[in-house]
C-alpha cells in the first residue's frame, strides 16, 4: 500500500538511550468485519514490527524509519499528586509512519516538583527505572522533538487530543485524523453516542487483541495507524465535506507551544470570577 510523497522528515539525531529491541506481536483473535481477507491481511501487517524497521525502544528519532506525510501519535501516562486516577503525567510518547514503522518512542522526565503516587503500570506499562534521568529525556527535548515530527504533517491518533495537551501542543484540526471520532468507527460503539476504545475498534476491524495487560504506545500508535489506512478514503471525504480540499505543504501547519508543564489533570473548569464594577 503506497503512501504519498514524502513531505519532509527531521534530520535532527539523539545521544541514544536505547533499552532494548522491543517486539509488539498481536495475534490474530477474531474474525474481521472487513470486506476481504487480503484487506485484513495488509492490516495486520502494519501491526507487526518490520524485520528492516524494529521497534527499539526508548530510541528517539529512529535512524531508520522516516515519518513523511502521515505518522500516528501515542502517549503513556503516570499518576500523580493526591488523586493519581485524575491527575496525569507524560511518561512516554511513540510516533510511528505511514506503514507503522516506529520513527520515535521517548520515556519522558517529570518535573522535579511533581511526584509519581501511581505509576499505572499494569496498563501504561511504566516502572520507576523507565523515567530515570539518565534513561528518559527532559520533557522539552521531547515536546520540540514532536514540534519537528508534526509540522507540515497529517496527525493520525485515537483521542489525539489528549496526546496533544499533555504534550502541551497544538495542531490544526484539519491536518488530524482522529479515529475516535470518525463516523463510521463510532457507529463500533459499545454504547450509541459514545467513543469506541482503540481495543474494540482492532477487534471488529484488524481482527487482533490488543492492550492485553500493559499498553505499548508503540502498538497503539501502529493499531490506530492501520486503522486509518483501512478508511483512508472515508476519511479524507469527511474532511473535504468540512473544510474542503487542502494540499499538504502548499499550506504550512502551525503547531503551536502551550504554557504550563506536561501535566494533565481531570475535573470540573473553575468558573471565571465576575469583575465588579
Amino acid at each position: 500500500m503506497e503512501e504519498p510523497a514524502t513531505v519532509g522528515a527531521s534530520i535532527k539525531q539523539h545521544d541514544t538511550k536505547t533499552l532494548s529491541r522491543s517486539v509488539s506481536m498481536p495475534s490474530l483473535k477474531h474474525s474481521t468485519l472487513l470486506s476481504s481477507s487480503k484487506r485484513a491481511a495488509e492490516s495486520i501487517s502494519v501491526l507487526t514490527p518490520s524485520a528492516d524497521f524494529p521497534d527499539i525502544e526508548n530510541e528517539g528519532l529512529s535512524g531508520r524509519a522516516l515519518p513523511a506525510k502521515y505518522i500516528a501519535l501515542d502517549c503513556e501516562m503516570v499518576g500523580i499528586g493526591p488523586e493519581p486516577k485524575k491527575d496525569s503525567a507524560l511518561a512516554r510518547v511513540s510516533v510511528v509512519n505511514y506503514h507503522g514503522h516506529q520513527v520515535y518512542d521517548s520515556y519522558v522526565q517529570i518535573p522535579d516538583k511533581v511526584t509519581v503516587t501511581d505509576y499505572r503500570t499494569e496498563v501504561s506499562g511504566i516502572e520507576p527505572r523507565h523515567l530515570r534521568k539518565d534513561v528518559a529525556r527532559p520533557f522539552k527535548e521531547v515536546q520540540d522533538d514532536l514540534k519537528v515530527l508534526l509540522e507540515g504533517r497529517i496527525l493520525v491518533g485515537h483521542a489525539v487530543k489528549n496526546d496533544l495537551d499533555v504534550l502541551i501542543l497544538k495542531h490544526d484540526k484539519r491536518y488530524i485524523r482522529d479515529t475516535s471520532k470518525y463516523s463510521k468507527f463510532r457507529e463500533l460503539a459499545q454504547i450509541p453516542g459514545r467513543t469506541p476504545s482503540l481495543k474494540i475498534l482492532a477487534e471488529k476491524l484488524l481482527g487482533v487483541e490488543i492492550q492485553v495487560g500493559a499498553h505499548s504506545s508503540v502498538e497503539d500508535a501502529r493499531a490506530t495507524m492501520a486503522l486509518f489506512r483501512l478508511e483512508k478514503e472515508g476519511f479524507d471525504a469527511e474532511v473535504r465535506e468540512r473544510y474542503g480540499h487542502i494540499k499538504v505543504g502548499a499550506t504550512r501547519v502551525d503547531v503551536e507551544v502551550g504554557g504550563g508543564e506536561s501535566i494533565k489533570r481531570k475535573g470540573k473548569p473553575r468558573k471565571k470570577k465576575k469583575k465588579k464594577n
